[in-house]
């Protein structure tokens, strides 16, 4: 059997298209790992200095630490060196005037209209004003708790409706009140999170061009009947072919999870994995997670993403008789979640697209997404979240469509 995997793996690797596809997507990926958020090529001292200038602010978030990020604002927004001159104020002040500002506004207006560029725009005073946004992280989560919990108990009547605004108040609600959340510098986290929304692009591409031809090439090269009649026997060759084709798709999913960070600890460092993972306004997540335990939920729901990924493609290419058409099937029922933006149409069909679209693979592969918001289903009077409910659907679903390939491609050779 190992003789039998290992041949396939051969075939399916050592060709000139698989052979230039990983290496494009490695360079790729590793271009993408050395640019920093503005497209530019990261700079290793300025990402060191702002790493310093954050540690300084390291720790818990709590009142006294707020008050001292308040402090040192207070500090530089008072300091006369820091201050525009008279007649640069006078400047600003008549802009404002034009734009149609009151005088009274105008007038009482604070020193942060006036400073100047180069602290403005300075590392120090952003990192404190970024520091500043996450003092309000606790009044971020009540609101939500507050708004979820209102959403839910006034759009969905019933029990259905109280038991969801009901979950959605606890867990932000703990958010709110008992969870403690860190500050620290994080770049490093967030690059790797940035990183595994691009996986469609790397893994999902490399394994629709290595897989999607492993049962239909068979069929259009006329050799399925010829290899099902050897020693081996069908079942073996079968079960040879899914093997490689799983141990592909998770060892070349792992080794882009393991060059990514890799390179990230080395340019931007894996400091301040315990710091919280909400911006509230992208991510939302009602989940108490620090960096580090989201990057492992969403590592873990990602790599059963490359499974049912996996399944799908195989049941595909089992079916299908031509290598080409094989590819672009695969090709368009596992990307277009990603390539084509589906407009929300509301009602009842708006509701079915948007939900089918968290149970896609492809979005199961990405797997960051799933973790930024509050989605949960009422499911015989119990509530379970969506996060809970689409890693198993992927399960059931990889765990069937495989032997449906298997049946597929047996019973083919049987009619011939």
């Amino acid at each position: 059997m190992l003789t039998m995997i290992r041949f396939e793996l051969k075939k399916m690797l050592i060709q000139p298209l698989s052979l230039m596809l990983i290496l494009m997507i490695l360079a790729v990926n590793g271009i993408v790992l050395l640019l920093n958020s503005e497209g530019n090529i990261v700079n290793l001292q300025d990402i060191e200095m702002q790493r310093v200038e954050q540690s300084q602010y390291a720790g818990e978030i709590n009142e006294g630490w707020s008050n001292l990020i308040q402090e040192k604002l207070k500090e530089i927004r008072e300091n006369p060196d820091n201050l525009m001159s008279e007649t640069e104020k006078a400047e600003v002040q008549q802009e404002y005037l034009q734009r149609g500002y009151t005088q009274e506004y105008v007038d009482g207006m604070s020193n942060t209209a006036f400073l100047k560029p180069e602290i403005l725009n300075g590392l120090s005073y952003n990192i404190l004003l970024d520091a500043e946004s996450s003092s309000e992280f606790y009044d971020h989560a009540q609101q939500f708790a507050d708004i979820q919990g209102r959403f839910y108990s006034t759009v969905i009547e019933g029990r259905k409706g109280e038991a969801l605004a009901s979950k959605a108040e606890a867990m932000y609600g703990y958010l709110a009140q008992d969870y403690i959340a860190y500050y620290n510098y994080n770049l490093g986290w967030l690059k790797l999170s940035f990183m595994q929304s691009l996986m469609p692009f790397t893994v999902g591409l490399f394994l629709i061009v290595t897989i999607s031809t492993i049962f239909s090439k068979e069929y259009s090269q006329k050799t399925e009947s010829l290899l099902l009649s050897t020693k081996y026997g069908k079942s073996r060759l079968i079960y040879a072919k899914l093997l490689a084709s799983f141990i592909l798709a998770i060892g070349f999913w792992l080794t882009l999870q393991v060059m990514n960070l890799l390179v990230i600890a080395w340019l931007f460092s894996l400091q301040g994995a315990e710091t919280f993972v909400q911006d509230w306004l992208v991510n939302s997540s009602p989940f108490a997670f620090t960096q580090l335990t989201n990057y492992i939920a969403v590592s873990v729901v990602s790599l059963i993403g490359v499974i049912c990924f996996t399944s799908v493609i195989i049941l595909v290419s089992a079916k299908t008789k031509s290598s080409f058409a094989s590819i672009l099937i695969s090709s368009i029922v596992l990307l277009f979640p990603v390539i084509i933006s589906i407009p929300n149409t509301g009602g009842v069909v708006g509701s079915f697209v948007g939900e089918s679209m968290l149970f896609m693979p492809v979005r199961v592969l990405i797997a960051t997404n799933y973790f930024t918001f509050f989605r949960a289903y009422y499911i015989f009077g119990n509530i379970i979240l969506m996060q809970w409910i689409v890693p198993m659907v992927a399960i059931l679903s990889s765990a069937l469509m495989v032997p449906i390939a298997f049946r597929r491609f047996k019973r083919h050779q049987v009619e011939n």
